[in-house]
């Protein structure tokens, strides 16, 4: 749990300060006072980066050169005190009154799961989303994976540079021996994330089929699929040299066409997460309803792996209540309150929670 947070200069809050008790605090007021960035502010004290935006300057409120983010947590007997200080050509973090290297260090040991409107481009949205989410689910199963992932990155920059120099310049050669030994050590490393992906997707499916039966009061059900187009990932439990093998044979038959085009044409980057009604993808056929509780489904599970690889997370609902019907509420209140996470929801109007007893701040 999170027990006090002290933000000064963070988007548009000037300074506040909260303590903040282990059981249901509610944020209220209207739009634009700073509810979301409060629960922005907590999120990236605890996972090291923020759900809005990739760019952490933009953090800091317009009127000011810096910002200042504080927060004490508090795990049984143990206390962590957290600092960011943010400006626009560097970013401090401390913990315990020791620096970090860089905030992504926050990962791992105080988990925190959001869950917002915008979560229906889960289902609704591009292929990276639901990659974005898969991965980061990947690293709560081990925190070596968040390494594997960026060398993963870091190498196909590099091949995709060669690829795309040599587009800009034919005449010149390829450099074939660096290329080659890009490309191996981008089989090995997708061979690794592919194993990883899959044993994951086999683990969280029944759990977001579970979720989703209690949203959707048992109308349908859903299933997650892992999707690429270098093997068939319906296979059992594919081996590793099955897959290196899969995909040693997909570059070759795309050699030419990824020197025309200047970048990698597959691998995990390209792949994508379904989420299927009677073997057909949601984000086509389902409902604005029927993706929203898949969404919720997906936020939930998302707990229970946290809860299960590291510890119980807190919980962020960024009025989140205002987009479901009577049933969904009440599916979602007994879901929230069965986690026995902190709970921390910004809304609006409190009189619409489905909740009684409640820590409440107003903003504005």
């Amino acid at each position: 749990m999170i027990e006090s947070l002290s933000v000064n200069q963070f988007r548009n809050i000037g300074d506040l300060d909260l303590q903040l008790k282990n059981n249901l605090t509610v944020i209220w007021g209207a739009n634009g006072c700073g509810k979301t960035s409060v629960l922005e502010s907590i999120y990236l004290l605890s996972q090291g980066y923020s759900f809005r935006t990739r760019d952490i300057k933009e953090c800091i409120n317009w009127n000011a050169t810096q910002s200042i983010v504080r927060g004490e947590f508090r795990f049984q007997e143990t206390s962590t005190h957290r600092g960011i200080q943010i400006d626009q050509h560097k970013t401090l973090a401390r913990e315990n009154g020791e620096n970090k290297k860089s905030l992504t260090q926050f990962f791992g040991s105080t988990p925190c799961v959001i869950m917002e409107p915008s979560d229906i481009d889960l289902l609704r949205g591009a292929a990276d989303t639901r990659r974005h989410w898969l991965d980061e689910i990947l690293c709560y199963r081990n925190k070596n994976n968040l390494i594997l992932l960026r060398h993963y990155k870091r190498i196909l920059q590099q091949r995709n540079s060669i690829l795309k120099e040599f587009k800009k310049n034919p005449q010149e050669k390829l450099n074939t021996e660096v290329f080659q030994i890009l490309t191996q050590q981008l089989i090995e490393l997708a061979t690794k994330i592919w194993i990883n992906r899959l044993h994951l997707t086999e683990e969280i499916s029944p759990i977001i089929t579970h979720y989703y039966s209690i949203l959707s009061k048992g109308r349908d059900s859903i299933s997650c699929r892992y999707k690429t187009s270098v093997f068939d990932a319906s296979h059992s439990n594919p081996s590793p040299s099955f897959i290196e093998n899969a995909f040693i044979q997909k570059l070759k038959s795309l050699e030419q066409a990824e020197i025309s085009l200047g970048y990698t044409l597959v691998g995990p980057h390209k792949d994508d997460l379904n989420l299927c009604i009677e073997d057909h993808e949601m984000r086509y056929i389902g409902s604005q309803g029927q993706c929203r509780s898949a969404a919720l489904a997906m936020g939930f599970a998302a707990v229970d792996m946290a809860c299960h690889y590291i510890n119980t997370p807190i919980l962020l609902l960024d009025d989140i209540f205002a987009e479901l019907d009577t049933n969904r509420r009440w599916a979602v209140a007994e879901l929230t309150q069965s986690k026995n996470c902190q709970v921390i929801i910004a809304t609006p109007q409190k009189e619409d929670l489905p909740f009684k007893d409640f820590q409440e701040f107003q903003l504005g």
